[in-house]
Order: structure tokens, then sequence, then C-alpha cells
């Protein structure tokens, strides 16, 4: 959990400090909602519930968000103005598409197929979790370095190419269950694949933004 209390003055923070602040809360977002998705595999609807509600009601970023954005315009930088709103623009619309999927998630207790199901759901959530962890130690390597950057950027595409391997298979596993196409479990479990991978592509794109960025500014370090 990220603790604002005890960090810093945030008036008295870096840009970067306060970028990098804002990408760990939303980090520790996600790992609450790859959390509530495992409590759902494992149905304890309870929990599911307690992590997806945090994740739709907590708004901690919001007061590292307001103390960028009134230094953000008054600062003399090297990474141009525009790219840093960027990249905070970028890391806001995790957020944005983890509370879509968590609100998504909360329309139905569902109950998966079965044990293989199962499983790779976990694997993915796997991938997922990872991606996660290692976007947020790039966004705090821009700043200080950027080779490490673009190569942890470019572990993030591989372990999204692998997310996309399994995403296939469980599609294919799901259109072959004997099912109502129409029913809400089949609906649920096909959107909340699609759901996953919507938040893994987007953290891929944002991935290969900072990669861009490395290559743009490497000369000017």
């Amino acid at each position: 959990m990220i603790d604002l209390d005890k960090k810093k003055s945030k008036k008295k923070m870096s840009i970067d400090d306060l970028t990098q602040m804002f990408m760990d809360v939303i980090n520790d977002q996600n790992l609450k909602l790859i959390e509530g998705i495992e409590f759902l595999i494992k149905e304890d609807f309870d929990n599911f519930k307690k992590n997806l509600e945090y994740v739709i009601e907590t708004q901690t970023e919001l007061e590292v968000k307001k103390a960028f954005e009134e230094k953000i315009f008054k600062s003399k930088l090297i990474f141009s103005k525009a790219d840093r709103l960027k990249v905070f623009s970028k890391i806001n619309d995790i957020k944005a598409i983890g509370e879509f999927l968590a609100n998504k998630m909360l329309l139905y207790k569902v109950v998966f197929p079965d044990d293989d199901f199962k499983l790779q759901i976990e694997l993915i959530l796997k991938y997922l979790k990872q991606i996660s962890i290692d976007l947020a130690d790039a966004v705090k390597s821009i700043g200080s370095d950027l080779t490490r950057a673009h190569d942890i950027c470019e572990n993030i595409k591989e372990e999204r190419r692998k997310m996309r391997n399994i995403e296939w298979q469980l599609l294919m596993r799901l259109w072959n269950y004997d099912m109502d196409y129409l029913s809400r479990t089949f609906l649920y479990l096909k959107e909340l694949i699609e759901g996953i991978m919507m938040l893994a592509d987007h953290m891929k794109k944002f991935a290969e933004y900072i990669q861009f960025l490395a290559t743009k500014y490497f000369y000017f370090k």
C-alpha cells in the first residue's frame, strides 16, 4: 500500500518524484485488481468485492495529480513539458481502465467452468502483475537511466506477447464449452479476458512510448 502521509511534502517534490509516486499509487491499485480476480477464481466473493471496490473508490492519486499539475507549468526541464504530461496522462489511463474493469466485474458473480480455465487465468494474471511492476520500475528509470528504462520496456513487450498466446487459448477453450453463448457466464468470462488484455495492451503501448522517450532523449542525458 502507498501511504501518502509518510511521503515528504508534495510541494517540495520534483516532477520526477511526483510522477513516480503517481505510478506507484496506480501500480498498487493494479495489484489490488489482480488480487481481486484471484479471489474470484477461488470463489472468495467477499474479498473479491472488497478489492474491486477499493480500486473503484480510492482516490489517493488525485492529490499527487494536483501537485504535479501545479508544478509542471512552472518548471524548466530537460524533457519537454508535453512529454511529461503525456507520461502522466498514460499513467492516469491505467487507473481509468482498471476502474472500468472493476466496475464491470462487479456486475455478476461468475463461477469458472473448470480448473484448467482457472489455471490459465492465473497464468495470464501472473504476467499482468509482472508487467505492472516492471512498468512502475521503467517510469522510475526515465529520469535516471534511459538505457535501463528501454530494456525494462522490452521485457514488458515480451510478457505481453506471452499473454496474447494464453488469451487465444482461453478464448478457444471458452468457445468450445457446452454453454449458451448468450449466457451471462459466457459473456462475463469473454469480457473478463478482453478486459485483462485491454489493460495489458495499454501498458505495452505505454512501454513503447517510454522506449521512444529513451531514444529521443538519450543524447541529452
